[in-house]
């Protein structure tokens, strides 16, 4: 495992390369997901200015992908992530 790759679809809500990259390496909570989903990692990390943005990636042979980027956060990654406690 050596690398950080961005998946193109990563970028369609209007983040840069740089921008997941360095939420990335930035986390602020990260986690494998439960079955059936358990290759996947979930995080949630701040870009360069602060911007909080969501994050799906996977672990492969090169390293990992993150196919999967967007801010802000949705309330259920927050969920899911323990950053956001459920209304009652």
């Amino acid at each position: 495992m050596s690398g950080l790759e961005i998946h193109p679809h990563a970028l369609i809500h209007g983040l840069s390369e740089e921008n997941v990259r360095y939420a990335w390496e930035n986390y602020v909570r990260k986690r494998c997901r439960h079955a059936p989903n358990e290759d996947q990692i979930v995080a949630i990390g701040s870009d360069e200015s602060g911007r909080l943005i969501q994050m799906v990636g996977v672990v492969n042979s090169q390293g990992t992908l993150v196919y999967h980027a967007l801010t802000p956060p949705t309330s259920k990654a927050l969920r899911e992530l323990g950053l956001l406690r459920r209304k009652r």
